[in-house]
């Protein structure tokens, strides 16, 4: 039998010692901490490391075709395709003609009338929406719905205009039947002035976020104090609102003038193609096969735009918006 008096012996715990780190994984911990170190003493390095890929990415994918149509520009269009013989007579050809300077003032007169319309239907709808509808869910709500038609692309959004406006559209086809007009209305579609209303509802959107944004940074206090000191609201919106709003302004001018600049297929498919303008006479020279006059009217496109666009910025510092 076993003897019970005797207690047992307590068992020995052995310690495993912890294992240690890898070799490798304590060097990779190392270099980390000494790049960082090297980032906190030379910031401007940290800041190009940030900015790498984007630059990289618009090299690759917007100054390589930009460059390709300046070097195409200065070639010549053949039977089968470009032919690399450098000279200038597209932009001598191009310059020289009166056709040019003809459908670029059109182009920029179309760009300014759309401007103008575009700030004058935005600066009330952006007002109501910053004033009138109190409930912040509201606002939200109502400045989706401006955004909604831009889920879909903006070819359908154009295109949309066909069966409403057209002469068999549904305006047309309501108007006849409530007997306002006689007859089908010929100035919805295919007219500069369709044309220009299809640029207003495409390109308001543009210009209400802008001015939103800029509304909403205007200090409370500062309304109060012009309807204390007897301002009415219309005083209190161009004294007021207007000079506060500038940057929200300026913003939304740059969207709409680069964008009209570079219109093409609202003048095609509303206006009925019948002037054109700067983008349009580009593809109008690409469906004949004129490759170089194209690059050549691209380039001189591109140019005009950066100037204007630097005109813009000399007026207002966009950094304030």
């Amino acid at each position: 039998m076993l003897d019970r008096s005797k207690p047992r012996a307590p068992m020995r715990q052995t310690h495993t010692p912890p294992a240690k780190a890898p070799a490798l994984e304590v060097s990779t911990t190392l270099v980390v901490r000494r790049g960082v170190a090297f980032l906190e003493r030379h910031p401007g390095v940290a800041s190009l490391l940030l900015v790498l890929p984007g630059t990289i990415w618009m090299m690759l994918f917007v100054g390589i075709p930009l460059a390709s149509i300046v070097l195409f520009s200065f070639w010549r269009s053949g039977f089968a395709g470009l032919v690399p013989d450098y000279n200038v007579e597209n932009y001598a050809a191009l310059l020289g003609g009166r056709t040019f300077w003809r459908i670029t003032f059109w182009t920029y007169e179309v760009v300014i009338i759309a401007l103008a319309g575009v700030i004058v239907l935005a600066y009330p709808a952006a007002y109501a929406i910053w004033r009138v509808v109190r409930d912040d869910r509201w606002k939200t709500a109502v400045l989706l719905l401006c955004v909604v038609p831009f889920w879909t692309s903006y070819l359908t959004r154009t295109i949309t205009w066909l069966p409403m406006f057209g002469r068999e559209g549904v305006v047309n086809r309501v108007l006849l039947a409530l007997g306002v007009i006689g007859e089908p209305l010929e100035i919805l579609l295919y007219t500069p002035y369709s044309m220009m209303w299809g640029l207003w509802s495409l390109y308001i959107v543009f210009m209400i976020g802008p001015l939103y944004h800029s509304m909403t940074k205007i200090d409370e206090d500062v309304m109060s104090a012009a309807a204390m000191l007897g301002a009415t609201p219309l005083r209190t919106f161009f004294h007021v609102v207007l000079p506060l709003t500038r940057p929200g302004l300026m913003a939304g001018s740059l969207f709409v003038m680069v964008l009209g600049l570079g219109e093409f297929f609202t003048e095609r498919v509303i206006g009925g193609a019948q002037n054109p303008m700067l983008a349009g006479l580009i593809l109008r020279q690409i469906d004949i096969f004129q490759w170089a006059s194209a690059s050549a009217i691209a380039v001189t496109l591109t140019v005009l735009t950066l100037v204007t666009v630097s005109a813009m910025l000399r007026l207002f510092d966009l950094r304030k918006v």
